[in-house]
């Protein structure tokens, strides 16, 4: 059996998520939280210093875990050989963009938050450093395969990080917009075909 301590946090926690998700970050007050859950201002300050905490609070766990599987997998992908990075650059992406799905699904609060009400706090700009290690792995993968005697095309790093932008925020379109997570499967997998190509094209290996 919980004790009293116990639920209410998880009172003050379930409230300051309906108050971030109504009003993002920027918005939310503490007073209101207090109201919602049904105590003083004082017994929420008691438990949480500030906002910033509570809404780290609501995320951290999935945010980290995501952020955690994506650079691995970036790591893991440079450790392959330039050959083995060309010939299963589409089939080893697609693998981990669907455990990744699976994370953001497992937190599906926890990302709406990020994705849709950050502003201001802590994680808004956690898609932006995401972008920039899918930059930084782009560019050593180009540098991987030249090493390697693999000619591919130059592609300048400002147009290496457009395109990583403009990945990322289309796989995280799929929380701004609620999508079932089977649809949400497919959008992603058709957004991974078109960079997948796209990719090919720009770089001279189709």
């Amino acid at each position: 059996m919980r004790k009293k301590n116990e639920l209410a946090v998880d009172k003050i926690l379930e409230c300051a998520k309906d108050e971030f998700l109504e009003k993002g970050f920027e918005g939310a007050s503490m007073r209101t939280i207090a109201e919602r859950a049904g105590y003083t201002t004082g017994m929420v300050y008691g438990r949480f210093a500030d906002k910033s905490e509570l809404f780290r609070e609501l995320v951290e766990e999935g945010a980290n875990k995501l952020f955690d599987y994506f650079s691995n997998s970036e790591e893991d992908f440079a450790k392959l050989t330039p050959e083995r990075q060309r010939e299963e650059m589409h089939s080893y992406v697609e693998a981990k963009l669907d455990d990744m799905i699976d994370i953001i699904y497992d937190h599906f609060d926890a990302f709406k938050l990020i994705v849709c009400r950050s502003a201001g706090s802590g994680y808004e700009y956690y898609i932006d450093k995401m972008i920039e290690i899918e930059t930084a792995s782009t560019v050593r993968f180009i540098n991987a395969l030249d090493g390697a005697g693999i000619k591919t095309n130059e592609v300048r790093a400002d147009l290496s990080h457009m395109l990583s932008s403009a990945m990322f925020n289309g796989v995280f379109e799929v929380v701004a917009h609620d999508l079932p997570k089977e649809e949400a499967s497919g959008y992603i997998k058709q957004i991974h075909d078109f960079f997948t190509a796209g990719w090919q094209k720009i770089l001279g290996l189709e």
